[in-house]
């Protein structure tokens, strides 16, 4: 376990660092086949309800383009956060697994 007196020496704390770029661009590495197929299966849904007339189906086809490059944007920003403060983005992340995991308890 790593303590505190730990953290004070400057090779531990690049040490640290270093480890969590590099969990983050495995996750990142990851994330990017599984946006992708997200991304391919929304086009498959947005261009068979385009095939339907109206206007929502023409909305949504015209949004289609957006709502992608706005989820890279998001992925692209919470990569750069987990980059820019990674022990508080892991913290965050075992947080959020406790409570879901109470939550699917019930």
């Amino acid at each position: 376990m790593t303590t505190a007196t730990e953290f004070s020496n400057p090779r531990t704390i690049d040490s640290a660092s270093d480890q969590a770029h590099r969990a983050v661009d495995r996750a990142k590495e990851k994330a990017a086949p599984l946006l992708d197929r997200c991304a391919s299966a929304a086009h498959r849904t947005i261009d068979s309800v385009a095939t339907a007339s109206g206007p929502a189906a023409q909305w949504v086809s015209d949004n289609s383009r957006q709502l992608a490059a706005k989820s890279s944007q998001l992925a692209d920003a919470a990569t750069d956060q987990v980059r820019a403060r990674p022990f508080v983005s892991v913290a965050a992340a075992l947080a959020v697994g406790y409570l879901i995991g109470k939550l699917l308890q019930r």
